[in-house]
């Protein structure tokens, strides 16, 4: 399988006390040995790095044996610490005046003779912790191995290129490009795509192409450059080819580097250095700018404080985001979210394999119902980064290639701050590859083959998550939609009086809990986003009054104004769908309510069905339990049924329309039509049979809810005082349907069978 291999860090032992070097420590150590000797020697070229003390941790151990760079020894030494250079009384008198002891060698020097620059430093260091041990190195030198290092800034290639020799063993050369390959002695051959101006061309594209489909043919060693505008080609993702991804800047790569700019002794005071520092996740994101600042410091504490300042003015923005713990309410999404998020804990301490998770969600609903704030609660919950994108961002970034490569971008920065949950917002906008508008067809399949590529991509390795959210899941391509790239797919709500709750406790966190619930229970139809704008608005408006946000002033945004004679009709059609639900089996209803716009819902999970035809029209007889029970009640029927795309009536007609033209189920027998929209529109005989359909599922439903008629009032009452039913209520007054429903009910409509 292929291997992707991120940056390994040194773990304390239990036992000893002491760290273990990281396991790339002795390839960092030849680097830094070979970059200091290249710099030495253009300095003063009679300069003898093998006779330099600043290689040697003690006077002692180059007395005793002189080691070569990354020998156990040193290692010991380095990590040991009981290893002084200097006396206990100048060891307190150097820390009190602000010095590092570990770093003072015993004749007063505390800086090492040549200074190596943090811009050649940082990169080679990144470089080393990527490919490893030397170990590995010698394993990526072997004849025939490909490796490959994505994921690298395009601002550092260059960089990479000139300090790739530090890394070789003596006597090993690089080449650059296939018409430049050295006769006389081994080397690695280096390959990757041009860049220009942060970009790649097409003409880029194909000539590395060719190099690379030449070099495979060859035994040489191969060593690929990915920048993190590029994706790895798909020959590239399969044994034998070695992947790994470019280092980002960790606190153990600072300290390899503090103890060769920042002591005399090849040590430093580690601890110190480590209780100052910022997380891994912190450090990743750090400028190069604003490290070469801290690294202007005099000591290696000193440098750890200077860059605690420097991030301290931008905090993580997970850290203060949302919590799964903080959300209630039991929907869909929400249990989703929980079992994924227990699943990534378990991972983290090695219960279950990556390859047994859930790895995609993909979460729709209308505007502003929290899909975003789920995800990212989802990443701070299971102790993952987020990283976030959405194809409006990149698409703003011009044309096609601009559009692709800040795509390529999004997904290697979630590859490099791993543990991730990347978050791609708006994925409906990716658009699908059936749609019949000939306009821009080439670049809506161009970026959704590449979209698919890199999902592809990210689900072959560990430690990335992805979450899409979309508003409209039926416009996206159905080979984005497929298990494999997003497995889950859950709807997501207007929020319940539960999760309203959540959110107000969120932007409120000092009030008193019967407020808010009270104010969650008057702002049910309502999504998050709105009552997070109403109190940033309603705030405001206190602030220019110069008072505090009161519990009154909410309460004034979040009335209820709606006619009661409206809200009555709206729970009655509500509490229909439900007891036709309950009725007919179709699966346990989970919430009922009242919206702010004078609407309703209600929400119900549905039970696996054969797909027969009495399955279809039991559903048509739930959909339209609404109208029939504003007509049983109330002698009419109003719109509410009807009007928009989602509305009950629109999926009915669609059902019954597909029993007949598209599920062979109906008196056309056993047809499929490609366009039904058109045939209902055209066709009246499909037409009258469509219509026959819905108008007999409405006749069941009538005759069920004529059997529950007392249950519909009372529960109907029951809504209209709570606004808000959760399962619990709605099983409740629905345990009195379950088991009454009369078998000859299921018997009134007159099944169609073809003819």
């Amino acid at each position: 399988m292929t291997q992707t291999i991120s940056t390994p860090s040194s773990n304390p032992d239990p036992n000893s006390g002491t760290r273990h070097p990281a396991p790339w420590a002795s390839l960092a150590r030849h680097a830094i040995h070979r970059l200091r000797a290249d710099l030495a020697e253009r300095l003063t070229p009679s300069w003898d790095p093998a006779l330099d003390p600043e290689d040697m941790d003690l006077p002692e151990l180059l007395e005793a044996a002189p080691s070569p760079p990354g020998s156990a020894a040193l290692d010991a030494l380095n990590t040991s610490p009981a290893a002084q250079n200097v006396s206990p009384e100048e060891h307190d008198a150097i820390a009190e005046a602000g010095g590092d002891p570990a770093a003072t060698a015993s004749n007063g020097a505390s800086q090492p003779r040549i200074r190596l620059p943090a811009n050649k430093l940082f990169p080679l260091l990144r470089l080393a912790a990527s490919i490893g041990s030397l170990e590995d190195r010698d394993a990526m030198l072997v004849p025939g191995a490909i490796t490959v290092i994505e994921g690298i800034p395009g601002n550092l290639i260059d960089a990479l290129k000139k300090l790739l020799p530090h890394v070789l063993p003596t006597g090993w050369s690089l080449a650059m490009s296939m018409g430049r390959l050295p006769r006389d002695k081994p080397y690695l051959l280096v390959l990757g795509p041009e860049l220009m101006n942060g970009k790649i061309s097409e003409h880029a594209g194909r000539g590395f192409a060719a190099e690379l489909a030449t070099a495979i043919d060859m035994r040489v060693p191969i060593l690929i450059l990915l920048p993190d505008v590029a994706t790895a080609p798909e020959v590239l993702r399969h044994p034998p080819v070695q992947r790994r991804a470019f280092a980002p800047l960790s606190a153990e790569i600072l300290i390899t580097a503090l103890r060769a700019t920042h002591s005399a002794t090849g040590r430093v005071d580690e601890t110190a250095v480590r209780a100052a520092l910022p997380d891994d996740a912190v450090l990743s994101d750090l400028e190069p700018l604003a490290l070469g600042l801290a690294m202007r410091a005099p000591t290696a504490k000193a440098v750890a404080e200077r860059i605690a300042a420097l991030t301290a003015q931008a905090p993580r923005a997970a850290a203060d985001g949302p919590w799964l713990e903080d959300i209630h309410g039991d929907s869909p999404a929400l249990r989703a979210a929980r079992q994924i998020v227990r699943d990534l804990r378990a991972w983290k301490t090695g219960e279950v394999g990556w390859q047994d998770l859930t790895r995609t969600l993909l979460l729709y609903g209308p505007p502003g119902t929290g899909k975003s704030w789920i995800a990212r609660a989802m990443g701070n919950s299971a102790g993952f980064s987020v990283v976030s994108g959405t194809f409006g961002q990149w698409q703003a970034a011009g044309h096609l290639g601009d559009m692709l490569r800040e795509m390529r971008r999004t997904f290697a920065e979630a590859r490099s701050k791993a543990p991730t949950v990347l978050i791609i917002d708006e994925i409906d906008a990716v658009g699908s590859r059936e749609d019949r508008d000939q306009h821009n067809r080439s670049y809506r399949t161009q970026v959704i083959n590449a979209f698919l590529a890199e999902m592809d991509s990210i689900a072959r390795e560990e430690g990335v998550i992805v979450v899409g959210t979309c508003n409209l899941p039926d416009l996206i391509d159905p080979a984005v939609m497929r298990p494999g790239r997003f497995d889950m797919k859950v709807a997501l709500p207007l929020p319940d009086a539960e999760g309203l709750f959540s959110v107000f406790r969120h932007c409120l966190p000092d009030w008193r809990e019967t407020d808010l619930r009270d104010l969650a229970a008057r702002a049910v139809g309502c999504s998050a986003a709105d009552v997070d704008a109403v109190i940033r608005q309603t705030r405001a408006m206190a602030r220019e009054q110069k008072r505090a946000l009161t519990l009154d002033d909410l309460r004034q945004v979040f009335r209820i104004t709606h006619d009661p004679e409206i809200d009555s009709r709206v729970a009655l059609h509500e509490c229909g769908h439900a007891i036709a639900c309950a009725a007919l089996r179709l699966g346990p209803v989970r919430r009922i309510f009242l919206g702010r716009d004078g609407g309703g819902g209600t929400v119900f999970d549905a039970d696996a069905k054969h797909g027969v035809l009495k399955d279809m029209q039991d559903r048509l007889v739930q959909l339209l339990a609404g109208r029939a029970a504003e007509r049983l009640v109330l002698g009419d029927v109003s719109a509410g049924a009807g009007g928009s795309a989602d509305s009950d009536l629109a999926h009915a007609t669609m059902i019954a329309t597909s029993i007949q033209t598209r599920f062979g189920l109906g008196a056309q027998g056993p047809v499929w039509t490609a366009d039904p929209d058109t045939l209902l529109a055209l066709d009246s005989d499909v037409l009258f049979l469509v219509r026959r359909e819905l108008e007999a599922a409405e006749k069941r439903a009538t005759e069920i809810l004529t059997v529950h008629r007392s249950l519909l009032d009372e529960m109907a009452e029951a809504l209209l005082a709570s606004r808000d039913m959760d399962r619990a209520e709605a099983e409740d007054w629905l345990a009195r349907v379950r088991h009454t429903a009369p078998d000859e009910v299921h018997d009134a409509h007159p099944a169609q069978q073809p003819q």
